[in-house]
């Protein structure tokens, strides 16, 4: 149902939403195969074309519904202060 809050995501899902939070311009596509998939599959992620040196090469970027879930997450834990997360620029 619609109404219902996704759950968060967790072990190698998380580490590979983290990853593509570190890439900017474009995480590999090969990386975290089975876990990127998934979290496209939940609107956490999209793939589109990089600029690659002297073509175009299909990535991973993270979306600002991924962004907004990890801030979700980091701000659960305990006793952690929720450092704000850089917005993707247009």
């Amino acid at each position: 149902m619609p109404s219902e809050p996704k759950a968060p995501v967790r072990g190698r899902q998380l580490q590979a939403l983290r990853a593509c939070l570190l890439y900017p311009q474009g995480m590999r596509i090969e990386a975290y195969p089975t876990a990127m998939s998934a979290l496209r599959n939940r609107g956490l992620v999209v793939s589109r074309p990089a600029h690659g040196p002297g073509r175009r090469i299909p990535a991973w970027f993270i979306t600002q519904e991924g962004r907004d879930h990890l801030a979700e997450i980091d701000a659960s834990k305990p006793g952690a202060r929720a450092a704000p997360i850089p917005r993707a620029e247009p």
